[in-house]
């Protein structure tokens, strides 16, 4: 939602940490009897490793020599945890959408909160680190070329909007007019993001503190 939150970005092995637990669970696509010798990272660590390779190089570089590479493994670590570059690919499209979309409402609806409070709720979420924008314009990127990827971008700004739509419309602002500022924020949000990307600037809490009463006025 506007409150798209990573935790840090893991210099170490330059991978994107969400501060979630994403499905680590061993698998064997190829039938082998046990996992290779350096099958020591996770499923959740290749995700990681293509993630950051796809904010620093886009889409096209994310291919198993290389995260292998970054990983310090072979590429027979990779296929004990996915059938080939797609499977990644479709793991790295869902990472982003349950980090930046799924656990965020997740978060603020477990909290049970009025309309208001949850609308400040969602306002005070909006990430202030420029490396954020890294990610959302690399997989908006990728989706210009990848009609999966367009899907679940699709699929992420209609739930967005959606979500924000039904705050508003709890503190009692009429459905249409709802859902249009519903979609101006979301605007605002992904214009942010690219703008980051030349300022290295995100807008400040005091500018999105206006959002908020522009966004709650009845």
């Amino acid at each position: 939602m506007v409150a798209l939150r990573i935790v840090s970005l893991l210099a170490s092995v330059n991978t994107v940490a969400y501060g979630l637990g994403m499905a680590t669970k061993p698998r064997n696509p190829s039938g082998k009897v046990g996992p290779p010798a350096d099958s020591r990272n996770s499923r959740a660590d290749w995700i990681r490793a293509g993630l950051a390779l796809l904010m620093k190089s886009g889409i096209g570089a994310v291919r198993v020599e290389p995260l292998a590479l970054r990983l310090g493994v072979t590429k027979g670590s990779f296929y004990w945890h996915f059938k080939d570059r797609a499977e990644l690919h479709a793991a790295m499209l869902e990472e982003w959408h349950t980090a930046t979309t799924g656990n965020i409402i997740g978060d603020v609806d477990r909290e049970m909160l009025d309309g208001r409070a949850r609308l400040r709720q969602l306002i005070t979420r909006v990430p202030s680190e420029p490396k954020v924008a890294r990610l959302e314009t690399a997989v908006r990127s990728w989706a210009t070329s990848d009609e999966k990827a367009k899907k679940t971008v699709a699929l992420v700004d209609r739930r967005r909007v959606d979500y924000v739509a039904s705050v508003l419309q709890e503190i009692g602002i009429d459905a249409p007019t709802a859902h249009l500022r519903a979609r101006i924020i979301h605007l605002a949000l992904i214009g942010s993001f690219f703008t980051a990307m030349t300022t290295q600037v995100m807008p400040e809490p005091e500018f999105w503190a206006e959002v908020e009463k522009l966004l709650a006025e009845v």
